[in-house]
């Protein structure tokens, strides 16, 4: 089955779920979205584990904590939003990274613990940290809304770039060496598409996105941009790996990281732009 096929059929299947799990499962602040979340929080980590330890050492104790960071996210907004759960989690497993080392850098008399640390430390950020911030979405208000219409701007970023690539990218490719087959009509078009979704909103839906047509196009813009930024970013991990995905669960899109690269780039920007323009 051809690469353009294999990503509409798990569109297909993948789209009505996670449209089920945020309209249809919203009880206890969308504590079935969260679950999901930080489950892909959890095969992330792991994925990115195995991309950090392809030099044939394995990195101690982070390939899953990552994924206690959007778990201590919805705990702290569930049950203690005044206390800051997930900055502590933060700081506790890193803390426990670098205290590792000191007992297990012996084997190679510590010659490796700048480099060991450094992974260990991304491997908690990346994607755990990023994915966090997806978690909180769940707690605004309308979050149904937001929720949808953000995954409606990172794959309308991933869509319509590729279309616009396919249309008018054929001689303004490779302008990023990390990944060569982009074109700047690709980039063009995954970005301006998103900006204009996201002045829509604010024109079309006023009573739900209670922001101005301005803040509404730069959402949608700076969200795409962040979107696009995550797809080059992981595009440099697995090219460090030197391997062409981070795995092979999801038929057309490689590993659950091929996926998700772009969701947790651009949560964090998607939430920080919603809070200032929303005054929550």
């Amino acid at each position: 089955m051809g690469s353009l096929k294999q990503r509409i059929l798990t569109a297909v299947v993948a789209l009505p779920v996670l449209i089920i799990v945020v309209v249809f499962l919203p009880q206890l602040n969308h504590l079935a979205f969260c679950i999901m979340i930080t489950i892909i929080a959890f095969l992330g980590s792991k994925e990115m584990h195995e991309l950090l330890s392809k030099d044939q050492e394995k990195l101690p104790f982070t390939s899953y904590a990552g994924a206690l960071l959007p778990l201590a996210q919805y705990i702290q907004f569930t049950f203690f939003p005044e206390t800051e759960l997930t900055f502590y989690t933060l700081m506790t497993l890193i803390g426990l990274t670098l205290l590792l080392e000191v007992f297990t850098g012996a084997k190679d008399d510590f010659h490796g613990t700048w480099e060991r640390n450094s992974k260990s430390v991304l491997n908690i950020i990346y994607p755990g940290l990023f994915s966090s911030f997806v978690i909180r979405i769940a707690f605004l208000a309308n979050a149904s809304w937001y929720i949808l219409f953000f995954f409606l701007l990172v794959f309308g970023c991933d869509t319509f770039a590729y279309f616009f690539g396919i249309a008018f990218g054929r001689n303004n490719k490779g302008i990023l060496k990390v990944s060569p087959n982009k074109s700047i009509a690709g980039y063009v078009g995954g970005i301006l598409v998103p900006a204009l979704f996201g002045l829509l909103s604010a024109y079309l839906f006023p009573e739900v996105f209670k922001y101005s047509l301005f803040e509404g196009f730069m959402l949608g813009g700076v969200t795409a941009i962040a979107a696009a930024l995550g797809d080059l970013i992981e595009s440099s991990f697995k090219r460090c790996a030197e391997v062409k995905d981070s795995g092979s669960i999801i038929p057309g899109r490689g590993g659950i990281l091929d996926s998700v690269d772009s969701i947790v780039m651009a949560a964090p920007l998607y939430v920080a732009i919603l809070t200032l323009s929303l005054g929550v």
